[in-house]
């Protein structure tokens, strides 16, 4: 059966030749042809541009702020983490903040408000 296989193989790699010579024209038609494999991953950066803060221990007398990335469907859940969170942590506190997706580059001050009030941030991505 290995046998028949290769020969088969053989058969059909020849025509394959026969047939590129044939329209060609002639074996001194034919061309080298240069491939170039692209790596379609990112690249890395080599740091982290911030350095990601440890869990809180607890979100008792915590502030949470919320970030609201404006798409479709990203508020939805906010009053029901909000409802469980405040029933799980009563003394735990929020504030809301809505910066458009499209927008982050010139959102500075606002990102820096967020941050500088917040405990922690749940960001409500929509979409």
């Amino acid at each position: 059966m290995k046998k028949r296989s290769q020969d088969l193989l053989a058969r059909i790699t020849g025509f394959t030749v026969l047939l590129a010579l044939v329209l060609c024209g002639s074996a001194s038609a034919a061309q080298a042809v240069t491939l170039q494999v692209l790596d379609p991953r990112a690249e890395l950066m080599s740091t982290p541009a911030a350095p990601i803060n440890a869990r809180l221990a607890t979100l008792e007398g915590k502030k949470i702020g919320i970030l609201n990335n404006t798409k479709p469907g990203a508020d939805y859940f906010q009053p029901y983490i909000m409802q469980v969170l405040k029933e799980t942590y009563p003394k735990i506190e929020f504030k809301a903040w809505n910066v458009s997706y499209n927008d982050y580059p010139n959102k500075a001050a606002e990102l820096k408000a967020l941050a500088a009030w917040s405990d922690g941030v749940i960001g409500l991505l929509g979409d």
